[in-house]
């Protein structure tokens, strides 16, 4: 419970404008993916709403386990 809180911590606060860097880089992506898909990824002024969600969170996810695995210390070998 000590090395989660602090890494879950970190990873939200760390993971907003990382995420948001993300999604906006990878608004041209979005725009040759609308019409195989079908659906409005991004607008004329960046990713839609879910977008920025769903990167954020997978962004969160990833650093979170990064960050655990960094708080983690190797147990001795005995």
């Amino acid at each position: 419970m000590k090395k989660t809180i602090p890494a879950l911590l970190i990873a939200v606060i760390v993971s907003l404008p990382l995420g948001w860097i993300v999604a906006m880089l990878l608004t041209p992506v979005l725009w040759r993916l609308e019409p195989v898909l079908q659906i409005e990824l991004a607008g004329h002024s960046g990713p839609s709403d879910w977008v920025f969600l769903v990167i954020w969170a997978a962004v969160a996810v990833v650093l979170f386990l990064v960050f655990r695995r960094l708080f983690s210390k190797p147990k001795p070998i005995e």
